[in-house]
């Protein structure tokens, strides 16, 4: 998500405050990915020594939302610069 990011920031000229607006959202979402994976690998862990594992949906579906939501705007950027 952070390549994605900086990526939206390359086109800066095309997209002006749209590039910013994408790259803090990017950013910000890479962050929460980031935090539910150390809080998932803590519940984890204990799980492990506990020998019960449970999973986590949401994470699941936070990061396949996510990872769908770059992948429009991408696309989206693409069919911009390439049409406009």
């Amino acid at each position: 998500m952070t390549v994605v990011s900086l990526i939206f920031m390359r086109f800066i000229h095309v997209f002006q405050g749209w590039s910013v607006a994408l790259f803090v959202v990017c950013m910000g979402m890479a962050i929460v990915a980031i935090a539910m994976q150390v809080r998932r690998y803590r519940l984890g862990s204990v799980s492990i020594r506990a020998e019960r594992g449970r999973p986590s949906p949401w994470a699941v579906i936070f990061l396949t939302t996510s990872v769908c939501l770059i992948s429009v705007l991408s696309i989206a950027s693409v069919i911009k610069i390439s049409l406009f």
